[in-house]
């Protein structure tokens, strides 16, 4: 069939209807799949404290929230992620459930170590040593690391087995505490061989084993542990000698005085030794006893140091008891001793009251050092209220100057606050 002519320009501008019909059908094609993916696979919705304008449309945020609507696709299984809390749950389970598992195996094998009979070989003690420091229960732990002990004090415990015992505690991580009832009962129970490895052990350990070691040394073997003090560089001496006290009381009071006595260069006087030997003792025997052994005590420097340093105690733990006992008491050199160690302690709780009860001591050189404590305690406490009791009292300025690190210029020396710092060190209670 032959089609009619069409003038040239009809052709061109039906071709032209033809591209701009088809392209609409696209760009129509593509903005219905453009909508389709807004629609039904996420929506930005806004958070409960979001502002929304009046249109109800929500301004572009990074810190909104993403959800996907109601009707999508679920995402295949392979694809989910689970969620952090849950993760964390089955996380902690699983490791809940290996711990237990774990402390049963070491409680089941602890519980044959101490069943056995005999000496304690490398697999028991191991075992022991895991249940002292991962039993599940405290009084477990107690009773694994009190088999240990325990075969310790046996007289087949060896060297062999001490060292075994060393290695199972460093391998397990114990703790200091296990580690300082291990050296203690070392010293008292193999002291021979304790001694022997100061020489073997790094250096970086020697004074922490020392430390722990020493005072159960002293406790069975007081001579032993002197000459090993003895042997001592200075600096070392002077950080385990409270260690060391701590053994000879363990042994004997009177062991651990006559070393204090042995030992005092009186010439030249440090109170510090009788002062921790005191205190020592107080914490084993109380404050009864304490006073008791003081009162017995020769005349001199050592026996007032006592005094000062029962006192200083007994303020720290009962300062009304400590306050009433030394009100019973008569004036005496022993009454001023005893309100000098009771100022020093009590002044870090309360200046004001430290320095009316230090201006109660009777001997003018006791009294003035004890005022010099006291109020370098009172300046810290509140500067102004210092000055003005300073005023109050009769004594030199170089006092103020010794207790606050300040010139004294009256009343107005309490207005330079923190300026004392410099010169507050601490201070002997001594003032023999």
């Amino acid at each position: 069939m032959k089609l009619p002519w069409l003038p040239r320009k009809a052709v061109t501008a039906h071709l032209l209807w033809a591209v701009v019909t088809t392209g609409a059908l696209i760009l129509g094609a593509q903005l219905a799949d453009n909508g389709q993916d807004k629609d039904f696979r996420t929506v930005r919705i806004p958070n409960s404290i979001e502002r929304t304008n009046s249109s109800g449309e929500v301004a572009d945020s990074e810190a909104h929230v993403y959800v996907p609507l109601p009707g999508v696709k679920p995402t295949k299984p392979a694809d989910l992620v689970p969620l952090a809390g849950q993760s964390k749950s089955m996380t902690g389970l699983m490791r809940s459930r290996n711990r237990q598992a774990a402390q049963s195996l070491i409680a089941r094998d602890a519980s044959a170590a101490m069943n056995q009979r005999g000496p304690l070989g490398k697999k028991e003690i191991t075992s022991l040593i895991a249940q002292a420091v991962k039993g599940s229960k405290a009084v477990d732990r107690r009773r694994a690391f009190d088999r240990i002990l325990e075969e310790m004090q046996s007289s087949t415990f060896n060297r062999e087995q001490a060292f075994m015992m060393r290695g199972a505690m460093a391998q397990a991580g114990v703790d200091g505490k296990l580690w300082q009832l291990f050296d203690y009962s070392w010293g008292a129970n193999d002291p021979a061989t304790a001694i022997a490895h100061l020489d073997e052990i790094p250096d970086h350990y020697f004074e922490g084993f020392l430390g722990n070691m020493i005072p159960g040394l002293a406790s069975v073997d007081p001579q032993a542990a002197i000459e090993v003090f003895s042997g001592l560089e200075p600096e070392v001496a002077s950080r385990v000698e409270r260690r060391l006290l701590e053994g000879l009381v363990d042994n004997d009071v009177m062991v651990a005085t006559d070393f204090i006595f042995e030992t005092t260069d009186l010439n030249n006087f440090d109170w510090r030794p009788m002062d921790t030997l005191t205190r020592e003792i107080a914490r084993d025997g109380g404050m009864a006893e304490t006073l008791e052994w003081a009162a017995e005590l020769p005349d001199g420097p050592l026996r007032s140091s006592a005094w000062s340093a029962a006192y200083a105690a007994w303020a720290s733990q009962n300062p009304e008891g400590a306050i009433e006992s030394i009100m019973a008491m008569d004036t005496s050199h022993e009454r001023n001793m005893a309100l000098n160690g009771f100022t020093a302690a009590f002044a870090h709780s309360d200046g004001s009251l430290a320095v009316e009860w230090a201006n109660e001591i009777s001997e003018p050189r006791v009294r003035e050092g004890a005022l010099m404590r006291a109020f370098r305690q009172f300046h810290r406490q509140d500067p102004q209220a210092a000055a003005q009791s300073f005023v109050s009292i009769d004594l030199p300025p170089n006092v103020w100057q010794e207790a606050t690190g300040q010139a004294w210029s009256g009343v107005n020396a309490g207005d330079q606050r923190g300026a004392g710092g410099a010169a507050a060190g601490s201070a002997s209670p001594e003032a023999n």
